[in-house]
């Protein structure tokens, strides 16, 4: 399972570092078009077709390394005035339903992925690039958020993982 898990951790951190690279790509293709458009009256074909691309690859190829570093955005009004027994049930329980809702989406998105192929789609815009490439990376992405969430549910429920540091109001 530990094999597993740093298998995982590489992959996860792979994504990230691509996620990484797309973003410098994106805004040096974009800072391109800008002085190109600035200095010769002519800008570079799809770079905003293909930077809305890059937004979707950033965000899905980066979430699940967002994850483990418990880096996304949280709410803990409820949470921070629970006990810490109490947070740590909530914490896995809030885990449990993430990766169940990443992992509804892996199915729902394979199947968008493989019914573009299929049937061939291309996006209708400056470059007609197959749907199919905009799309694969979201169930790859699901996926790999929905393990990173039954991962974070495991250190919470074996009380590995630290609980949300915030004062308790006390009555």
């Amino acid at each position: 399972m530990k094999l597993f898990g740093r298998l995982l951790d590489r992959i996860v951190d792979a994504g990230a570092l691509l996620a990484s690279i797309i973003l410098v790509v994106m805004m040096l293709a974009t800072v391109l078009k800008v002085v190109l458009r600035a200095f010769f009256n002519h800008g570079i074909l799809g770079i905003d077709q293909i930077s809305g691309t890059m937004m979707v690859y950033i965000t899905f190829l980066g979430a699940a390394w967002v994850l483990r570093r418990d880096g996304h955005v949280s709410v803990d009004i409820i949470t921070s005035n629970l006990r810490p027994a109490a947070q740590r049930i909530v914490m896995v329980a809030s885990s449990l339903l993430g990766a169940a809702v990443c992992f509804v989406l892996t199915w729902f998105a394979t199947k968008a992925v493989m019914l573009s192929l299929q049937r061939g789609i291309v996006v209708a815009a400056e470059l007609e690039i197959p749907r199919a490439v905009n799309l694969w990376v979201i169930p790859l992405g699901c996926l790999l958020l929905g393990i990173e969430f039954l991962r974070r549910a495991r250190r919470f429920h074996r009380g590995e993982a630290a609980l949300p540091d915030t004062p308790r109001l006390e009555a």
